[in-house]
C-alpha cells in the first residue's frame, strides 16, 4: 500500500503537531510506504526526522502543488509516474486540493470545501473547524479507518543522553523559553528576566532555554546567574531534536510564548504556561499540557502590553496547582 500525505508547509511547531498523526498512521498501516510532501518545506524531513525514522519512507518538498488555477492546466512532472492507494490532504485551500487530486490514486481524502472532493465523507459528523489541530488530524484517521479514535497518543521519543540539569532532590524546576521565531509572538525577554528573578527568590530553580536566534541573551542570563542548559562555551551542545526533548523532560514547567520550543516541551510531556496575543490559544495549545493566557481576555490589544504583575499573579495561581 502506498500513502501520500500532503501539507502546504511545516515550521517546527507545525511539524511536531503532525508527528503523533504520522506515527499512528504507520501503526494502522504497518506495511504501507508513506510519502510526505509539501508545497514549500517541512521540518519533518531533517529537524524532526529522528522521530519519524521508521515511519515516513520518502519526503518530497517544493512539489508545485500550489493555489494557482493555471497549475491545473500543467503537468506535475514530480508525480507524473507515481500512483498512490490513498492520498491524505491536510489543508483546506480548494485550488491546492484540486491540484493534489490530479495525482493518480485509488482513494482521496480532503476536508476542503466541506469534503466535496473527498472519496471518504464525514459520516461520523466529527468536528473539523475551530478545534485543536492534533484532534483535527486524529479525526482524519477516524474517518479513514471508519473507527472513532478518541485518544491522541503521545509521540514516541527515543532515548538520547543529556546532561543532568539539577542534582538536588525535590527541586521545583522552571524553564523559560523567551523566543517564538517571530517578535510579534514574543512577550519580551526583559519581562521573562523579571519573572525569573521573582521565581528564584521563591526557591524555584530557573533555567533559560534559548534557540540559535536567542544567542544574544546568553550573557544577560549569565549576569543574573541563570543557566542555559542547551549551551556550552557559547555554542549549542546539540541540534538533535532527541537531545532537546530528552533535556526538556527534566523540567517541571515551561514559561513560554506561542513558539516551536513550547511544542517541543509539550510533546515531551512537560506542562507549559503559554501567553498568546496574535494566535488562537484553542488551536495552538496542547490539551492537558498547556495553561494559556490570552491577553485579549484581559483587555489588552498587544502581547507586549501585558503587565508583569498580572502575569505573575496568574502564574502563581497555576504553579499552586502543580505543587
Amino acid at each position: 500500500m502506498k500513502i501520500l500525505v500532503y501539507s502546504f508547509n511545516d515550521k517546527l511547531g507545525d511539524g511536531l503537531q503532525k508527528v503523533s498523526f504520522l506515527q499512528k498512521l504507520k501503526k494502522i498501516y504497518p506495511n504501507a510506504s508513506i510519502t510526505y510532501t509539501t508545497t514549500q518545506t517541512t521540518t519533518l524531513k531533517k529537524v524532526l526526522y529522528p522521530l519519524l525514522k521508521d515511519v515516513v519512507d520518502e519526503f518530497i518538498e517544493e512539489n508545485f502543488i500550489r493555489s494557482s488555477v493555471f497549475d491545473l492546466l500543467k503537468k506535475n512532472k514530480i508525480f507524473e509516474k507515481k500512483y498512490f492507494d490513498l492520498i491524505i490532504d491536510l489543508q483546506k485551500v480548494v485550488t491546492r486540493t484540486l491540484n493534489l487530486k490530479r495525482i493518480s490514486h485509488n482513494k482521496f481524502f480532503s476536508t476542503s470545501a466541506n469534503f466535496f472532493f473527498s472519496d471518504i465523507k464525514n459520516n461520523q459528523n466529527l468536528d473539523f473547524k475551530g478545534i485543536y489541530i492534533e484532534r483535527f488530524y486524529y479525526n482524519i484517521l477516524s474517518l479513514i479507518t471508519n473507527k472513532k479514535i478518541k485518544k491522541i497518543e503521545d509521540i514516541n521519543i527515543p532515548f538520547y543522553q543529556t546532561p543532568k540539569i539539577n542534582d538536588q532532590k525535590k527541586t521545583k524546576i522552571i524553564g523559560i523559553a523567551p523566543g517564538a521565531g517571530n517578535s510579534i509572538r514574543e512577550w519580551g525577554f526583559k519581562n521573562y528576566i523579571e519573572v525569573a528573578k521573582e521565581l528564584k527568590a521563591n526557591d524555584y530553580q530557573v533555567y533559560f532555554f534559548l534557540g540559535p536566534y536567542e544567542k544574544k541573551y546568553l550573557k544577560i542570563c549569565k549576569s543574573f546567574d541563570f543557566e542555559c542548559p542547551e549551551w556550552n562555551g557559547g555554542k549549542m551542545i546539540s541540534n538533535n531534536i532527541l537531545f532537546i526533548m530528552n533535556l526538556a523532560k527534566q523540567v517541571d514547567c515551561l514559561l513560554c510564548n506561542d513558539g516551536g520550543t513550547s511544542w517541543i516541551f509539550e510533546f515531551a510531556g512537560v506542562k507549559t504556561f503559554k501567553i498568546f496575543g496574535v494566535t488562537n490559544e484553542r488551536k495552538f495549545a496542547r490539551p492537558e499540557y498547556c495553561k494559556t493566557i490570552q491577553v485579549k481576555d484581559y483587555g489588552y490589544n498587544s502581547l507586549q502590553s501585558f503587565p508583569i504583575s498580572l502575569y505573575q499573579e496568574e502564574l502563581n495561581k497555576y504553579l499552586r496547582t502543580l505543587w
